[in-house]
Order: structure tokens, then C-alpha cells, then sequence
């Protein structure tokens, strides 16, 4: 019987198997994933962290291959930028700790994190169905796997989804201010968006039961005179 998703947090590491120092600069920068794919570092002017670093493929995959596998993964003590949703408890992120940490955001993505329920051995990035190509940019859609984001922004990818015409979101909050439609159209939606997606349309219709019976009980009260 799979591991329900709500215990994978006790199968993960509270630190990373294999220490990853997080590179902020090229100088002596060693990749996680050789012959896999690296960082492009844009340092900004204070030499502080950059968020234009970008993941590049070194080489090209064919649709569907894996990237990586999700093998230095740790707990994360606390929802960050840098961790990834896996689940929808509280305490339901991780920690990447490698360079796919560096993996930006696009809504129209070249990869694809698979976050399966109950089997955490198993996460890993995959190319994108069309591919990838030497030295593309390796990006994935942020709210296939998260709800809800600690850290909202601005996103330029200027994306259209070529048979839906979905143009970029332009502002990216997670899941919960997408419809399933919009999500599916981007690719991949992992198990426990669609589980919190399906609870989230369920407390709508709620909530519309509910207000449907109050109008209903007020029309029915005018109209038997009762004020």
C-alpha cells in the first residue's frame, strides 16, 4: 500500500545526505549534475545573490528524459524562495540542495518536476515534452507544485502556450489563484495541487449551497411577509 503523502515529510532528511555549499559566484564553482547541466551566475553589483542566475542543459535530452533525480534532498525546516511543496501540510517542503535550486520559473516550461505521492525515492526533473536542446534554459512551471507561494513576483517570460493561447501569467502566486484549466494548460499539475485544487472547488460549492439556502430563506420570508 503506497505511503499516504502526509508521512513522506518522516522519510525525508532533516539535512542534505551530501553537503552542497550554495554557489553565489563562478569563482570556484563546481556543478551538482556534471554533464547534466550548470548554473549561469548573474551576480548583482553588490555581489549579493542574483535572482537572474539561470540553469542551463549542457547537453540535449530528448522529451520526457530525466534531468535528475531529487537524491540531495532534505526537509525544509521552513517555508522559503528556495524550497519546493511536496504535500499539503504545513511542514510539507524540501529542500533541493543542488543546482536545481536554480531552476527559474517560466509558464511555458522546458521541465518538469515530478513530485510523486508516497514515494520520495523516486522525485526527479524530466524534459519537457518538446525537449531540450544544448545549452537551453532549464525552467519549470512554480505552481505545478506550489499552493500558495511564500514569495509572489513578477514573471517576464513573455510565454504563450502555442494551442491554448495563454500568454504569461505576468503575476505568479501558486496554485491557488490559478484555475485547474490554467494549470493543465502549462503542463504537469502533481498530485497534491490537483488534491488541494479538488478541496478548493469542493469548499466553493460549499459555500454557494450555503448562500443559495440563506437567499432563498430571505425570498421566502418576504414573500410570506415575515420581515
Amino acid at each position: 500500500m503506497p505511503v499516504p503523502v502526509a508521512s513522506v515529510k518522516d522519510q525525508l532528511p532533516a539535512a542534505a545526505p551530501k553537503s552542497w555549499p550554495k554557489p553565489m559566484s563562478a569563482e570556484g564553482y563546481s556543478p551538482s549534475n556534471p554533464g547534466a547541466f550548470h548554473v549561469v551566475f548573474a551576480p548583482s553589483a553588490d555581489g549579493s545573490e542574483s535572482f537572474s542566475s539561470k540553469l542551463v542543459a549542457d547537453r540535449a535530452f530528448a522529451p520526457g528524459e530525466r534531468l535528475a533525480l531529487l537524491d540531495n534532498k532534505s526537509l525544509a525546516p521552513v517555508k522559503a524562495y528556495s524550497s519546493v511543496q511536496f504535500g499539503n501540510g504545513p511542514h510539507d517542503h524540501l529542500e533541493l540542495n543542488s543546482d536545481l535550486l536554480f531552476m527559474n520559473h517560466s509558464c511555458d516550461p522546458s521541465a518538469e518536476m515530478y513530485l510523486y505521492a508516497g514515494a520520495p525515492e523516486r522525485w526527479e526533473v524530466l524534459a519537457g515534452p518538446r525537449g531540450l536542446a544544448e545549452g537551453q534554459d532549464i525552467t519549470f512551471f512554480y505552481p505545478s507544485t506550489e499552493w500558495d507561494m511564500a514569495q509572489g513576483f513578477d514573471c517576464s517570460c513573455g510565454a504563450k502556450v502555442s494551442t491554448q493561447q495563454h500568454t504569461c501569467l505576468g503575476r505568479v502566486y501558486g496554485a491557488a489563484h490559478l484555475t485547474l484549466e490554467e494549470l493543465e494548460a502549462r503542463g504537469l499539475v502533481n498530485e497534491h495541487i490537483r488534491a488541494a485544487k479538488a478541496e478548493q472547488a469542493a469548499a466553493a460549492r460549499a459555500k454557494g449551497a450555503a448562500n443559495a439556502v440563506k437567499t432563498n430563506g430571505v425570498a421566502n420570508g418576504v414573500a410570506n411577509g415575515v420581515h
